[in-house]
């Protein structure tokens, strides 16, 4: 009998991931990866049997039965046991970062800027005087990365930047610009982060207090810009706490990600009626006060990430006569250039510290010019 159970088990061992694989029974809830998975490879004639045989393999290895589950497995003990993972820097008080960041994006950025410094300030120049022809006033705003203001949750793991930054020192040159507006919000986020966390634990973005702040002071701003002698904002800020598990978190991954009591806006203006148009290119939507009091600012076209979303959440729309809104992770700086509206008197770059794509085509403006 023992012999029979052992055999049975033994079977159902070899034959479950096949059967998972095959039928997807089992559900699995699908990884957070950033990427596609390899699709099932197709042999297109008999000449192609080593390409073939190559795609077969990366088939498998991204879909074999159970795959997902083994890796949050493994994933759970590398976090639960050791404090680790091999996507994320799992620093103290429940503060995540991800790897690809600290570790690759900001040290590959810092190194470019020692050469390409030069030509980002000089394209940004250049850009800002071709729009000033067109009526159009360039706004700049770069957003730092969590670690560079809750750098001791670090692990001791985690690659060091050199002080000072050269993202710091390029800063420091667009904030004396003249052509430009320049939104500080290192500064603005370095003085909030005395107070309360301005970024949250387990995700990669800023949380939407401290976009609020930021958004405040760059609506303020262009209402100097347009003559008005008060402050533009006028709604207050009122910060709520809500559960979180957010994309680091999520990115690890595991069976059971961290949470965090993270903060966020409570909505408390009244938003006008307006007309919103999706997926018009090259933005990815408009917004149009569908009836304007006279009193909204004049309309502005965003290039910018994900980090916007925070300023939208913080009441932004009720500003603006019309706002457009393009991507950086789906179009470039000088497409959104050339297809500027009409009515465009405002064109925000906004863009996170680690953007190499951004950054170049600043530095390209110099050559087109």
């Amino acid at each position: 009998m023992f012999r029979l159970v052992f055999l049975i088990g033994f079977m159902l061992l070899i034959w479950m991931p096949m059967v998972q694989m095959v039928t997807g029974f089992p559900r699995q809830p699908a990884l957070e990866e950033n990427r596609k998975l390899a699709p099932v490879p197709v042999l297109k004639s008999w000449s192609e049997i080593g390409q073939y045989a190559g795609d077969a393999v990366k088939w498998f290895n991204d879909h074999y039965g159970f795959r997902d589950f083994l890796i949050r497995s493994k994933t759970q003990l590398d976090y639960s046991v050791f404090g680790m993972s091999t996507r994320v820097h799992v620093g103290s008080d429940g503060w995540l970062f991800y790897r690809s960041v600290v570790d690759d994006q900001q040290p590959k950025v810092e190194l470019n800027l020692r050469t390409e410094a030069d030509a980002v300030i000089e394209g940004t120049r250049q850009l800002a005087l071709a729009l000033e022809a067109r009526g159009i006033k360039l706004i700049m705003m770069i957003t730092p990365m969590k670690d560079v203001y809750y750098s001791e949750h670090l692990p001791s793991i985690a690659k060091q930047l050199p002080k000072p930054r050269q993202v710091d020192l390029l800063q420091d040159r667009l904030r004396s610009m003249k052509e430009i507006t320049f939104i500080d919000s290192a500064t603005i986020l370095k003085e909030i982060a005395s107070k309360r966390n301005v970024f949250h634990k387990t995700d990669f973005h800023w949380n939407d207090p401290a976009a609020f702040e930021v958004t405040r002071t760059l609506v303020n701003e262009i209402g100097k810009l347009e003559g008005k002698t008060n402050p533009v904002w006028t709604h207050k800020l009122e910060i709520e706490e809500k559960p979180l598990s957010g994309g680091e978190a999520m990115f690890m991954p595991i069976f059971f990600p961290p949470t965090e009591n993270a903060l966020f806006v409570k909505p408390n203006w009244v938003q006008p009626p307006y007309n919103y148009v999706d997926h018009k290119p090259p933005f990815e939507w408009i917004y149009e006060a569908k009836e304007p009091t006279g009193s909204e600012l004049q309309p502005i076209v965003v290039f910018g990430d994900s980090f916007f979303d925070g300023m939208l959440r913080s009441g932004i729309w009720v500003y603006f006569k019309k706002i457009y809104r393009a991507r950086t992770n789906e179009i470039n700086l000088k497409e959104v250039v050339s297809n500027l509206p009409p009515d465009t008197r405002y064109l925000l770059v906004e863009f996170i510290e680690v953007d190499s794509g951004v950054y170049a085509g600043l530095a390209a403006e110099r050559e087109a010019k």
